[in-house]
């Protein structure tokens, strides 16, 4: 989990600076208005080797134990970096601020350091193929290097236990309320249906004025008499449809009708037309309005084949950004003073915020909207994978979800990260029926289909099991909360105090219908400080 944490820092840099005349020989530590001053050279004998040269013994005694061995393992952990996915990442709104964060860590003018670092980062990648964190130290392009150790040890108190929380996650877990049983066989609830559909593309006009594009999927089941079922797929940022149409062809085969379509500004189009200049940039808080868009696509398939399909019995599946679609759809109303307020550490120079998903949802916080309700009641259920919910939602206001939600997470998510995101927000969840889903080694992308560069620990082991995992999931909820299917039993009943295991390794799912902020306390009584 630290390599994975660590690679998502780095691919939040740029890689494009001019080569270092000099490298940093000397790191000025400083604490407030107290500073020291260590050598690197030391400090990499400490980060190889353990051992303690005298000028650094002063500052590591200022640090526990635990920090010291936290300390030598991040500066000591190497990460496979893609100079080219690094630096393009950086071309996007996210990959500026999550500079700006990491950027604290020096004790210098902005402007200055981050030219600096890009070099350092540059440098240190291509020394051996590969990045330590004590390689950018070493090839920072300056005799001596301003740190400012209140940042520094903020990050570093942040990677240990995400680190250490990642290792026991899963297993405490499902072992707070004793042994769970186990599950339904999601691999056999995953076999195609025997519903034949047909496929129709189509476009509309979306309330900014934007065209959008969107598919349908039509079973040959659906008539006036009988109508189909409807689910709406809708794509996480800078993906599009394709990465969730494997889901929307398995419910299709099962009798359900299905649309799934494009957002005008978060889409992988928009974005790559934006940052190469051919497509205008999205306005701040652009994707507030998506659940607007889902809702525009149900009048869509009510227009076009309302004889055929039920658009008053909709479910909604939708994976990062469109998780926090499904979940405003179900009733989560919008909490702008939690989000202002969630964002106020990206300002403090002491605290780095390296949580893609805070840095995200702070572009423009102030620059708010009045709405806050994008409650559909034709919705009647929905499931957010690795959905972004926090900070623009808040306890209170997921107490207004009115429908029961399904919520995927993986413990290895390094960009929708599940404590900050899935786990504390669902246990301020109360509707019933609702349900927590929990995938050991899961990653924000274990569940979208399609071929991709990134490293394998980035997408995680085994998509094609997860995936498989995640139709059996939404066929089950679906038939129960959509279909209204008395019949099928619940993916974990209220029973189920400690909920159930199934799925198979290396991707098994713990789903538990109850989860209080009190049990995530036990597992890491550290989380007592998240909001």
């Amino acid at each position: 989990m630290l390599r994975r944490l660590l690679s998502s820092i780095t691919a939040c840099l740029a890689l494009a600076a001019a080569p270092a005349a000099s490298a940093a020989e000397r790191i000025v530590l400083r604490f407030g208005e107290v500073s020291r001053t260590v050598s690197v050279p030391s400090l990499v004998t400490f980060t190889e080797t353990g051992r303690i040269e005298p000028d650094l013994e002063g500052y590591l005694r200022l640090l526990k134990p635990a920090d010291r061995h936290a300390l030598r393992t991040v500066l000591n952990q190497s990460v496979p970096v893609d100079a080219v996915m690094a630096s393009n990442f950086l071309d996007t709104a996210i990959g500026e601020s999550s500079l700006q964060q990491l950027v604290k860590v020096i004790d210098q003018p902005a402007d200055v350091a981050r030219q600096a670092l890009a070099s350092a980062l540059i440098l240190g990648s291509a020394r051996e193929g590969a990045l330590r964190l004590i390689d950018v130290l070493q090839a920072y392009p300056t005799a001596t290097l301003p740190v400012n150790a209140t940042a520094v040890l903020s990050l570093m108190r942040s990677l240990s236990q995400q680190f250490n929380l990642q290792n026991r996650l899963f297993a405490q877990i499902a072992s707070i309320n004793g042994p769970p049983a186990e599950g339904p066989d999601l691999i056999a609830l995953a076999s195609s249906g025997r519903v034949a559909y047909s496929e129709s593309a189509f476009s509309f006009t979306g309330r900014e004025g934007t065209t959008i594009t969107a598919l349908a999927y039509l079973p040959e089941s659906a008539t006036a008499a009988k109508p189909a079922p409807l689910v709406v797929i809708a794509p996480g940022l800078n993906t599009d449809m394709n990465a969730l149409l494997y889901v929307g062809r398995d419910l299709a085969s099962h009798g359900y009708a299905v649309a799934a379509l494009n957002f005008p500004f978060t889409s992988a189009n928009a974005i790559s037309a934006a940052i190469q200049g051919t497509g205008a940039i999205p306005p701040p808080n652009a994707w507030y309005s998506q659940p607007l868009s889902v809702s525009d696509l149900i009048d869509q398939m009510h227009d076009r084949w309302g004889s055929r399909v039920n658009t008053k019995e909709v479910g909604v599946l939708g994976q990062s950004l469109g998780g926090y679609t499904a979940t405003a759809l179900a009733g989560a109303e919008l909490d702008w003073e939690h989000l202002v307020k969630g964002c106020a550490a990206m300002n403090n120079p002491n605290i780095v915020v390296l949580n893609p998903a805070v840095v995200w949802q702070c572009d423009a916080p102030a620059q708010v909207v009045k709405r806050r309700s994008f409650r559909d009641p034709r919705v009647k259920a929905a499931v957010a994978v690795n959905p972004v919910t926090n900070p623009i939602f808040s306890p209170s206001s997921l107490q207004a979800i009115a429908a029961p939600v399904l919520v995927v997470s993986g413990t290895d998510d390094v960009f929708a990260p599940p404590v900050s995101q899935q786990l504390i927000p669902f246990t301020s969840i109360t509707y019933p029926g609702s349900l927590l889903a929990l995938q050991h080694n899961g990653t924000h992308l274990s569940f979208l289909n399609g071929k991709t560069k990134l490293p394998a620990f980035v997408l995680g082991p085994d998509r094609a099991l997860a995936r498989q995992e995640l139709q059996g999931m939404a066929l089950r909820f679906f038939n129960r909360h959509v279909r209204i299917d008395q019949a099928v039993a619940p993916l974990a009943a209220p029973v189920d105090a400690s909920g159930v295991l199934t799925g198979r390794t290396p991707l098994r799912l713990l789903i538990t219908p109850r989860f209080s902020r009190e049990e995530l306390n036990q597992v890491d009584p550290g989380l007592r400080q998240f909001p």
